[in-house]
């Protein structure tokens, strides 16, 4: 009852839900990609202490987004079965557990293995979130909210890609590992606990692959699953490569101050807080576009020799990566209608499947023929990402 002693309005009731949700999705985009994306600050420090290439680390961010990639589809199907806030906590709890255990791992093979493992576990936060926004809120307010939490994951990337080198540097990687890792299960549990209680579909896993098939014969939505692959691809891509770059000559920087690379995250950051505002006011086609013209000219700009061109580049790149994102994303749950959970998931599978093998691919690049290979992997994937959001935004 109100304080004039009528029923709470629906709007009424629906605010302590959204601010909840919203921050419960910060607290999950931070967390999520924290775990998932910090041992990229760690690489060169791995390859090093290990004695291992640059394309041979790779396979600790690729492993863990391969692994991300190959449990979406298990994910949803458990989230029809089970609610898909309940699937979210059971995610962000076996992820905290299996981080915990990482920088015990002797080997590169078997830390490897456990990215792979935690990546598959951490799966259900970012195969869930955005239809988990859309299934609590609606309306303009989820597309805000659903960008807070895309906003909140470059906040996450940047946090601990920012604070494992700088750590690295004072106790090793397996410590700043370890550190890092801690606060990251802290700030899921903090998320399962906030997460609001959400209604099982009982969907039946037959139905839910048929779900799959059906939305990759969709012409809209295989193209945003596609451009989402090129997307972040050329943006883990990239700085997978770029600390190696850095800490090379003609630059030969600490790895404590190659780190601070890592704040072009910001950017992405704005980016992501503006996309749900922009879509609605230009439509679709335009912030996609727009986000991959910003990552051409940053992949273009990173093929310059100054310092300041070169930086300049990865935070454009950056900044369009996650604007386009966004609103693709976005787009994903909007097309899908009742079936937005299944319709994340598959995106996400080729999200991350393309981190994992463009990832790789620009580390093998820089290996085999320096920066100027890595800058035509990069371009080509702007501009093919491009090609797709025309395609799904075709009339």
């Amino acid at each position: 009852m109100t304080a004039t002693g009528s029923l709470p309005t629906a709007r009424e009731s629906a605010v302590p839900t959204s601010r909840r949700l919203s921050i419960a999705m910060w607290c999950a985009g931070i967390a999520s990609f924290a775990l998932l994306h910090a041992p990229q600050g760690l690489l060169t420090f791995v390859a090093a202490d290990l004695d291992r290439s640059a394309a041979a680390v790779a396979w600790i961010i690729s492993g863990a987004t391969l692994g991300l990639a190959l449990s979406l589809p298990l994910w949803a199907v458990l989230a029809a079965r089970r609610g898909v806030a309940w699937s979210m906590r059971v995610s962000a709890t076996t992820s905290a557990l299996i981080a915990l255990l990482l920088p015990l791992a002797p080997t590169l093979e078997l830390l490897v293995a456990g990215r792979f493992l935690q990546g598959a576990a951490l799966g259900g936060i970012p195969a869930l979130a955005v239809a988990l926004v859309h299934e609590v809120i609606s309306g303009r307010r989820a597309a805000v909210v659903a960008g807070g939490y895309i906003a909140a994951a470059s906040i996450g990337g940047l946090s601990g890609r920012l604070v494992a080198p700088l750590l690295a540097e004072i106790g090793g990687w397996r410590l700043g590992l370890l550190l890092l890792d801690l606060v990251g299960a802290a700030i899921t549990i903090t998320m399962a606990v906030l997460l609001p209680r959400t209604t099982p579909s009982g969907a039946p896993a037959g139905r839910t692959l048929r779900v799959f098939l059906r939305q990759l014969r969709d012409a809209r939505l295989r193209a945003l699953f596609l451009m989402g692959g090129m997307l972040l691809g050329a943006m883990i891509g990239m700085y997978n490569a770029i600390t190696f770059r850095l800490e090379a000559p003609p630059y030969a920087l600490p790895a404590a101050v190659v780190s601070f690379v890592f704040l072009a995250y910001l950017g992405g950051t704005a980016a992501a807080q503006l996309s749900g505002r922009l879509s609605l006011r230009f439509g679709l086609r335009t912030p996609l576009l727009a986000g991959c013209a910003l990552m051409l000219a940053g992949a273009l700009l990173t093929g310059t020799t100054p310092l300041p061109l070169v930086i300049t580049g990865v935070v454009l790149l950056t900044t369009g990566m996650f604007l386009a994102h966004s609103v693709a994303s976005s787009a994903v749950a909007g097309f899908a209608g009742a079936d937005r959970a299944s319709a994340g998931s598959m995106y996400n599978v080729f999200y991350y499947g393309g981190s994992s093998l463009f990832g790789w691919l620009c580390s093998a690049a820089w290996t085999a023929s320096g920066w100027p290979a890595v800058v035509i992997v990069l371009g080509a994937l702007a501009i093919a990402a491009g090609g797709c959001a025309l395609a799904a935004t075709r009339r």
